[in-house]
């Protein structure tokens, strides 16, 4: 599976703030990888006179549908919308998921017969404003007509997380090499039957900022993963060519009490493989998967 995440390209465009944003506006919001998914659905709905209120509704299929009140107001080339822990009208999520109250800066653009708002997001956790949310991107259209126009025409920026290189022939790997001046420590070996599989990383013990890069075969997944009670969730796929793959999970940090601490779940199709990690400067937790289709066993 392809972490499909929205690079929202930088385009020129004339301010247009004398046309009115009041209205339905729909498109797709992004995540950094380390959050639940890259790639949600949004709708706005808002309304303006002198300043813009309304709701957002972000959504992927059934599974999640989270809809929360929004206030805000133009701040010279900006739309600035803030979503409210208090207006919170649907939240429908995944056991042990989080809703995040979200800050959104957007530019509202014309282009063509097409009016667009794009920008970024930030936010926190519902249950605590202590605890950010990993951000992402924006784009909204007033038509799906325009949204699937502006995705054709700027398909190239739709990017890889961390694209790893694929050549022809299937690369040769050492894992018996020192990593960033760490030594891997082999925790566990395990059989996966699924090519495309993710990682979910949650703090077990006390939650004291510890922060982990994570490397597939010594490439990164994803990089500077806050642990938390909330779950990091990082999708990837193997290469299907070569048998036995290395994960890290690299301390960035130790955090308040060393050593880092984390456990990591592999979900492989319908079974999940835990695994305690710990690691520190000197050694680097190290798991291995051993892909092995179903075909084959």
């Amino acid at each position: 599976m392809r972490w499909l995440i929205l690079f929202v390209v930088c385009l020129s465009f004339k301010s247009s703030f004398s046309q009115n944003v009041h209205g339905k506006w729909i498109g797709k919001i992004t995540q950094q990888p380390g959050g639940y998914s890259q790639l949600y659905d949004l709708e706005l709905d808002l309304n303006q006179r002198k300043n813009i209120w309304g709701d957002s509704y972000a959504y992927e299929g059934d599974s999640i549908q989270i809809r929360i009140g929004l206030s805000g107001f133009i701040d010279k080339d900006s739309i600035r919308l803030n979503e409210s822990v208090g207006w919170i009208r649907e939240d429908k999520v995944p056991f042990s998921w989080i809703a995040c109250v979200k800050k959104f800066v957007l530019a509202h653009r014309i282009e063509g017969n097409f009016e667009y708002l794009e920008g970024s997001w930030s936010g926190v956790s519902k249950d605590n404003p202590a605890d950010p949310c990993f951000p992402g991107k924006v784009i909204l259209s007033r038509t799906i007509e325009g949204l699937n126009r502006f995705l054709e025409d700027h398909r190239d920026s739709v990017i890889v997380a961390q694209p790893i290189a694929v050549s022809s022939a299937p690369p040769v790997l050492d894992f018996s090499q020192r990593f960033l001046n760490t030594e891997p420590k082999k925790i566990t070996e395990i059989t996966v039957t699924h090519p495309d599989l993710q990682i979910q990383i949650i703090d077990y013990m006390k939650v004291d900022n510890d922060t982990v890069s994570v490397y597939l075969n010594r490439n990164l997944l994803a990089s500077n993963i806050r642990i938390d009670k909330r779950p990091a969730l990082i999708n990837f796929k193997l290469d299907t060519r070569i048998e036995l793959h290395e994960i890290l999970l690299y301390a960035e940090n130790l955090g308040r009490i060393p050593p880092n601490t984390s456990e990591m779940i592999v979900v492989d199709g319908d079974k999940r493989h835990r695994v305690m990690i710990v690691s520190d400067k000197e050694k680097t937790a190290a798991v291995y998967l051993r892909y092995k289709s179903k075909k084959r066993s």
